[in-house]
């Protein structure tokens, strides 16, 4: 057993010199395995080691006598231990959350608060799940339909934070093969009564589904992790290539992102799904809770009308655009709306007075915006035909304006007739993307909007003949400069 921890910890480089080792030790059969083992790791490699046990309240006296076993069991091995104390219970309450999911939670967030306690060392979070665990995990994925990623199983490693891994020795060893070897030892443990429990999924799969898989096949677990790993392989070769093609086929926006409908149909069959669920994930900042189901609705959404949108995990909303489809986060999208909603509203008194005295300059997101009053000539009406600069007939404007974002009832004056058009058909014809409509700062007057900015200003304050005095308007910042 030792030799071939050792070999397996050498070859995935789990565990090395210097390295700090907090491991996650319940009492249970498994990671009193893993903490012997370590100890006698320990004469081939130096590294120093803690043990971490988290009580998680859950199961009374017995939970608590857990705790006092581990602790005599790191006396026994000379071995420093922490124990934490949650609990599970109110915490899945209060979250929604099952039991399970909400141990998971904190007793990962005790390995954080473990990890940064120890300055100036590589630490790894060394747990101990093995190939049973592994084989249970790939078929719970199977079941809830999750890709490749899903299917691939647990890695022998992973970043928890950075500088801290979290690393599992034990994971080319079978359950059977632990229990061998602390008989053999004789070596005691805890044993969870909440194992026995089928109501959770996981139990169902450990006493019911792999026995009856390995009366097929008596290797049916170890058969089931070279899949994994064969699967895992793979996953690492896809995930390459999603990492190159999301440069060209994922645009960052400010709440999320934009897939592009037309670099993305370009993608060869088996990477267009991988892609949005990559694209998931990024937006949601986990994959976890993303299954197949979820993936097949954004590809689905990819042939709907502009404007249609789906609810994803996550709080995410994902929107039909022009240029494909637009993940957001919603709370993020509507901060950034509310945030940027309203900048200047000046009265027409209070704007004589301060361009009498020279240029009003404002802030907005990432730009400056300024406004000059000049006498008319022929040169400065030329100016309106720049891009983010405009000139407007100031006497037109009356009673003020106000530089903001969009709002119900918005329009402008399309020709010398006084014909109006709706802020919106405007936004339609020209194929402005809908999340991007919130965003486009606005002069205006009331509801009248004076100038799109980065697009067409009202006819009725264009600068004409009759002109005397012009309002010059300039933004400069961001993505607002002059082709």
């Amino acid at each position: 057993m030792f030799r071939k921890f050792l070999q397996y910890c050498k070859r995935e480089k789990l565990i090395e010199k210097d390295d700090y080792v907090l491991a996650g030790v319940s009492g249970g059969a498994d990671s009193v395995c893993m903490l012997q083992l370590l100890v006698m790791l320990q004469k081939e490699v130096e590294f120093s080691l803690k043990v971490i046990h988290v009580e998680h309240g859950i199961r009374g006296e017995e939970s608590i006598q857990d705790a006092v076993f581990v602790e005599q069991l790191c006396k026994n091995l000379h071995v420093p231990v922490q124990v934490y104390r949650v609990r599970a219970i109110d915490y899945a309450r209060e979250k929604k959350l099952g039991l399970e999911e909400a141990a998971r939670i904190l007793r990962y967030d005790c390995y954080r608060e473990a990890a940064k306690e120890v300055a100036g060392s590589k630490v790894k979070v060394a747990l101990a799940h093995h190939a049973d665990d592994n084989a249970e995990t790939v078929l719970f994925q199977m079941v809830r339909g999750s890709g490749i990623a899903g299917m691939s199983g647990i890695r022998p490693k992973r970043e928890l934070v950075p500088s801290v891994e979290v690393v599992r020795p034990l994971l080319t060893v079978t359950r059977k093969q632990i229990e061998e070897y602390l008989e053999k030892e004789g070596l005691s443990y805890c044993v969870d009564s909440t194992n026995t429990d089928v109501t959770y999924s996981r139990n169902k799969i450990r006493r019911h589904i792999l026995p009856m898989l390995e009366e097929v096949n008596v290797q049916a677990v170890m058969h089931i992790n070279q899949s994994a790993m064969l699967l895992r392989e793979l996953d690492d070769y896809i995930k390459g290539q999603v990492d190159n093609a999301a440069v060209d086929v994922l645009k960052e926006q400010k709440a999320g992102f934009l897939i592009l409908e037309e670099k993305w149909k370009l993608l060869p069959e088996f990477l267009k799904k991988e892609m949005l669920h990559y694209a998931i994930g990024k937006v949601a900042g986990s994959r976890k809770d993303v299954g197949l189901e979820h993936v097949e609705l954004l590809a689905g959404l990819m042939e709907l009308q502009v404007g249609r949108s789906i609810s994803l995990p996550y709080e995410i909303r994902a929107k039909r655009v022009y240029e494909g489809v637009l993940l957001e986060r919603r709370k993020e999208a509507e901060a950034f709306v509310s945030q940027e909603s309203f900048f200047l509203d000046l009265e027409e008194q209070e704007l004589d007075d301060r361009l009498q005295k020279g240029d009003v300059i404002i802030e907005v997101p990432k730009a400056r915006m300024s406004f000059s009053l000049l006498e008319y000539d022929d040169e400065n009406a030329e100016i309106s035909k720049n891009t983010y600069t405009k000139c407007f007939d100031y006497d037109k404007i009356k009673g003020g304006f106000q530089v903001r974002t969009r709002q119900a009832g918005d329009y402008l004056i399309v020709d010398d007739d006084g014909h109006r058009k709706r802020l919106k058909e405007y936004f339609i014809n020209e194929k402005i993307p809908s999340d991007k409509r919130d965003r486009i700062l606005l002069l205006t007057r009331r509801d009248k909007v004076l100038w799109v900015i980065g697009g067409r200003i009202s006819a009725d304050v264009k600068v004409d003949g009759n002109t005397r005095k012009i309002l010059k308007v300039q933004i400069v910042g961001g993505d607002y400069y002059e082709n």
